[in-house]
């Protein structure tokens, strides 16, 4: 695959890091392809914003994210394309500020790093994998890991999958009632 692909690529990525720094969700919908497969586990959300077609979920994430920690910044620590696919290790550092899972701010300052797997098809994220680990470490660093928030629904198990965004007719979204 030609360099120019390549770079092409990792730009798709870093526009969506950019989206969720800059609380722009207008940008997702550009990046994300009407078909894309999502295989994250989405530790944290609730099981109907789980179950949203994948660009209301990240939009959602991304205003979420700014209430909580309106001083939040993303930084891409390595990026690597391959083919169609591009693997980022991010890092980010905020501020509890707002409303995470339920609960009120703490003031405390965190620290997280993840990674994102994606694969790329007509300029578009199609596929998306995640570590959820950066959840459970945020959560550690709020002193949120606990049995009250590990039970809230949010942390089940329960998923549907894969996912799709439901955009196209007859793709993703919930089960049919009674499934």
């Amino acid at each position: 695959m030609p360099d120019e692909t390549l770079e092409r690529n990792k730009g798709i990525v870093r526009r969506m890091l950019k989206a969720f720094n800059d609380g722009d969700t207008a940008s997702v919908a550009e990046l994300l392809h009407p078909s894309i497969r999502d295989h994250s586990r989405m530790l944290g959300l609730e099981p109907s914003i789980r179950r949203a077609p994948v660009v209301k979920r990240v939009q959602t994430e991304i205003m979420r994210e700014k209430e909580a920690f309106p001083d939040k910044r993303f930084k891409e620590e390595f990026i690597v394309a391959e083919g169609d696919r591009v693997v980022l290790r991010w890092s980010m550092t905020g501020t509890h500020q707002g409303r995470f899972v339920g609960r009120g701010a703490t003031g405390k300052k965190v620290s997280i790093s993840g990674t994102e797997f994606v694969r790329i098809q007509d300029g578009k994220i199609i596929e998306h994998d995640d570590d959820p680990l950066h959840v459970l470490e945020l959560l550690a660093q709020l002193d949120m890991l606990d049995q009250q928030t590990l039970a809230l629904p949010e942390f089940s198990h329960d998923r549907v999958s894969p996912r799709r965004n439901d955009a196209a007719p007859g793709r993703g979204g919930p089960p049919p009632a009674g499934t």
